[in-house]
This record gives C-alpha cells, structure tokens and sequence, in this order.
C-alpha cells in the first residue's frame, strides 16, 4: 500500500510521527517519508534514529502555507 510512495507526515517529530515512521520503515519500502515540524532538535534527533535514505527532514510551521508549497514542490521534482 505505501511501497515507491511519498509520505508527508506534519507534526512528524511527535510520538505519532515516530511510531508511524517505525512501522512504514518496518513494513514497506516508500520512496520518500518527508518530516515536516518546527522543531530543530527533535528533527536533529530524529535523523540519528531514522537515517534510512528515503528519510528527508524539512523545518516550518504548517500554518505558513506558501513556505510548505515552496519547500515540497522542490523536494517532489528531485
């Protein structure tokens, strides 16, 4: 169901984001899992626990739209 798809999980430094990246990592093979969230030093050490390849992290706040457009519109073409 998620395998070669791009997940985009919001808020994804939080205890669901977590869990849910432990059991799409252990269950399929997704071409990419973006982490969006405002935090710096849990994404810093998300990345240490989750450094699969298709991990990608991005820093912003949900609310500012035009910022999440711009960042996921380039990682998506890549």
């Amino acid at each position: 169901m998620l395998n070669d798809k791009n997940i985009l999980i919001t808020g994804g430094t939080g205890s669901f984001g977590k869990q849910f990246v432990r059991t799409i990592l252990k269950n399929y093979k997704p071409n990419k899992i973006i982490i969006y969230s405002r935090d710096e030093l849990k994404q810093f050490e998300m990345a240490q626990k989750f450094n699969d390849k298709c991990m990608r992290y991005f820093i912003g706040d949900i609310r500012d739209l035009t910022s999440v457009y711009k960042k996921l519109c380039l990682e998506l073409t890549m």
